[in-house]
């Protein structure tokens, strides 16, 4: 992770340089949303609460169906639900903006900016000291249990309640085949008698 954020910082910083606003894989997205945009049909349902219903002309090939959407401009809101997920114009809010006279980039976040993407991998991370500089501790010294050790193999161990219900001392087995206590249906002495009597 230490040596992750300066190279991607040294990876933003030429984008910065050139006034990029956003990164390239943004652009490459909103260029395919403003290409589906155009294939759409918006009707406008209350002009003043900006609220619209948006018809898809054509199939994407993603998998559905043409669809119609409700697009609510002023409460960042598509039916689609990409844009309130991803915080990015699906092409329904591109078409809607469009057909408003609404500048679309406005409504794309803050953390696909360049400068933000940049603020972030600017931070870095403080190289470990040797463990002879490190200062003394002087709290709580917590050990783990080990029998909350989850086993490696086989089953886990038993967390139930036990009561005088599970006590095995209590308990008396009797034999499958003579019912009588003492021995199982593998050393039963009238194993062979029940076999013979069928």
């Amino acid at each position: 992770m230490a040596s992750l954020f300066p190279r991607r910082g040294e990876r933003w910083s030429p984008v910065s340089e050139l006034r990029q606003l956003f990164s390239e894989s943004r652009v490459k997205f909103m260029k395919e949303q403003f290409a589906k945009a155009n294939n759409h049909n918006v009707t406008s349902f209350d002009q003043f609460n900006r609220t619209f219903n948006v018809k898809e002309t054509i199939d994407h090939n993603e998998g559905l169906l043409r669809q119609e959407y409700r697009v609510l401009l002023e409460k960042w809101w598509c039916d689609y639900k990409k844009f309130q997920a991803f915080r990015m114009p699906c092409s329904h809010v591109i078409a809607t903006c469009s057909y408003a006279y609404r500048y679309v980039l406005t409504l794309l976040s803050l953390i696909y900016k360049t400068d933000t993407l940049l603020g972030v991998y600017n931070n870095a991370f403080l190289v470990m000291a040797k463990e002879d500089y490190w200062p003394s501790y002087k709290g709580e010294v917590v050990w783990h249990n080990d029998m909350m050790q989850r086993k490696k193999k086989g089953l886990p161990n038993n967390t139930r309640i036990r009561t005088d219900m599970d006590d095995q001392e209590n308990m008396k087995r009797k034999c499958i085949i003579c019912h009588q206590v003492g021995h199982n249906r593998n050393n039963c002495p009238n194993r062979g008698a029940t076999s013979t009597n069928q």
